[in-house]
């Protein structure tokens, strides 16, 4: 079965604060108010900043179960698709060098071996923020 992983993780940042996913680490959201730019005239309005920890790993059960839900299979089979998915993710990690997660960001491996995220600026997981959008006055 082939299903993007990243889709559902993208689904549970609009409700969710922090979606684990077991083995690989966390995407961690903060709220980040309105800004305005005063030299470039710009208004940016207030988003979901998204931040990856990789010590976060412990199965939480939430990811599992919304692609449980979603793809209507038993828990123990979600799981075993987010650990296939996770083996991928680390495999091109060690061959490639990068990951790139659609509507998430991309993680990339530094010279220490160690997982540096950018995060993708495509969407805004805040829905209190729904339709706004950048504005240059």
């Amino acid at each position: 079965m082939k299903m993007k992983i990243e889709n559902y993780i993208a689904q549970l940042l609009y409700r969710y604060q922090c979606v684990t996913v077991p083995g690989f680490g966390a995407f961690i959201t903060e709220i980040q108010s309105a800004q305005v730019n005063e030299y470039t005239q710009s208004f940016y309005p207030p988003k979901k900043k998204i931040a990856f920890n990789l010590f976060l790993k412990n199965n939480d059960g939430l990811l599992a179960n919304h692609v449980s839900v979603s793809e209507k299979i038993n828990y123990d089979d979600a799981l075993h698709l987010i650990e296939n998915q996770v083996a991928a993710w680390k495999e091109n990690l060690h061959k490639l060098g990068s990951v790139t997660l659609k509507n998430i960001g991309e993680i990339t491996l530094n010279e220490n071996g160690t997982y540096v995220f950018s995060p993708s600026n495509t969407v805004n997981y805040l829905t209190t923020s729904f339709g706004l959008s950048t504005y240059i006055a």
